[in-house]
């Protein structure tokens, strides 16, 4: 499937939701592409999972902010990568940093650079510890599979446990005000 239809595809499931992220935040190996960058050289050749580029021109199509979350030792490569793949722009910011902490100063960070809250931001990980320690800051985080990284399915999961998330909290704030009022 195409860019352009996977655009088209990630588009009509946007539409589907009432309450989307304000910022999605992609982690770059084995889930915007499928290898680590940290086993490559700069000269190499980098190609994305094949529906992680249309996902990200439709967000930016809806105008939904995006930022990038990565552990790596080689910041240089991943970010040559960037360069050649052609998606520097598409970002508000990346957090490119080896860190023992998972990804919570990553987020922190980002929140920091945004001014967005946890709670409006929607994850995609391949790494079990991320998805976890995120999930705790009030990030919508989403495990994705290292076979197929970011994917149309995982991208209509991470919108749908947003969706979920954000009615539920909604639900709590209307009790508050009418137990309160």
């Amino acid at each position: 499937m195409g860019d352009e239809r996977v655009k088209a595809e990630a588009l009509q499931i946007l539409g589907l939701f009432q309450a989307l992220p304000r910022l999605v935040v992609f982690d770059l190996d084995y889930t915007l592409w499928p290898f680590y960058c940290d086993c490559c050289s700069i000269g190499d050749s980098p190609r994305l999972f094949r529906h992680a580029k249309g996902i990200m021109c439709a967000l930016k199509e809806k105008g939904i902010a995006m930022a990038v979350a990565s552990r790596s030792s080689t910041p240089d490569i991943a970010n040559a990568f960037l360069d050649k793949l052609e998606l520097q722009p598409m970002f508000v910011t990346k957090e490119i940093f080896d860190s023992w902490t998972h990804k919570t100063e990553h987020f922190q960070r980002i929140q920091r650079t945004t001014g967005i809250p946890y709670e409006s931001m929607l994850f995609f990980d391949d790494e079990h510890r991320n998805f976890a320690t995120v999930s705790k800051m009030g990030v919508t985080s989403i495990l994705v599979d290292w076979d197929g990284g970011v994917n149309l399915e995982m991208f209509k999961l991470g919108l749908n446990n947003f969706a979920a998330k954000f009615a539920a909290s909604s639900t709590d704030k209307d009790e508050q005000t009418s137990f309160n009022g």
